[in-house]
């Protein structure tokens, strides 16, 4: 469903854009042993989903969002190479592409088939270009729509508990990230999944925040296929469903790369 003329690199952008705040939902930190109890348990999991689950995810994608500026949705088709590579094809009801986006978090490249423009080049370029905040581009995506958690045991600083008594919240540094400082996690021991991410940027603000709400199991690997994106800096609220998830497919580089289509306008960004 494409509710408008014109699908726009601007509209991936807002789609993309995360901003704005809410109130903190993790209070005091557990206790010494539940805390220990816990971090064994973290641990244990990640061991096993490391084991279980495959570096490339390919799904259909349905968007939606309604925002103070405009409203839209997209259907199309969505790849990831973990940790950090993904392509968005957005494609009309007679199943033609319309928009592509892939991006690593570093360098980006774009087809828009209804303007016939091109654009590729550096992520901090075009950011800059058009002073768009630097959360819409980074390298945590791929893990954001895969649900997935990647962390070693020393940022692992605390572990709270859920004010609404849903699971327990992990705090985790990010000392070498250039754009995000921490994310808060809320992991439910019983199940085993993560249910929310909310992450801030250097300044301390809240930066973006994705809640998991319905997930399946493929080879013993849990990934979301209802996922909400709120608060965003536009007064924007998405939602993303992936469905006919697969995961035995092998990507490379090449995958990602997007190729220059005859008689297009190209842009680049160095």
């Amino acid at each position: 469903m494409i509710t408008h003329n014109h699908l726009t690199l601007s509209m991936i952008f807002l789609l993309l854009v995360i901003s704005g705040c809410a109130p903190k939902q993790w209070q005091d930190p557990l206790g010494e042993k539940e805390e220990k109890a816990s971090r064994e348990l973290l641990l244990a999991e990640l061991q096993r989903q490391e084991q279980n689950c495959t570096c490339c995810i390919d799904a259909e994608i349905s968007a939606t969002w309604d925002s103070k500026i405009y409203d839209g949705g997209l259907n199309g088709y969505l790849q990831i190479f973990l940790p950090s590579s993904f392509k968005l094809v957005a494609i009309n009801p007679l199943g033609q592409p319309l928009f592509a986006l892939t991006t690593d978090g570093k360098k980006f490249q774009t087809i828009n088939a209804v303007e016939g423009v091109f654009k590729h080049g550096r992520v901090s370029s075009f950011v800059d270009r058009h002073s768009i905040p630097k959360n819409v581009f980074h390298s945590e995506w791929g893990k954001w729509l895969t649900g997935k958690i990647f962390f070693e045991e020393e940022q692992l600083t605390e572990l709270r508990r859920d004010a609404a008594a849903r699971g327990i919240w992990l705090t985790v540094e990010k000392p070498d990230d250039s754009i995000f400082s921490k994310e808060y996690l809320l992991f439910d021991p019983l199940d085993r999944l993560l249910l929310e991410r909310v992450v801030y940027d250097k300044k301390n603000r809240e930066a973006a925040r994705v809640i998991y709400n319905e997930w399946i199991q493929e080879n013993g690997c849990p990934l979301p296929t209802s996922i909400e994106v709120v608060g965003t800096s536009f007064g924007t609220n998405i939602q993303i469903e992936l469905k006919d998830i697969l995961v035995d497919k092998m990507f490379s580089e090449e995958t990602f790369s997007l190729k220059l289509p005859p008689g297009y306008l190209r842009q680049y960004y160095p």
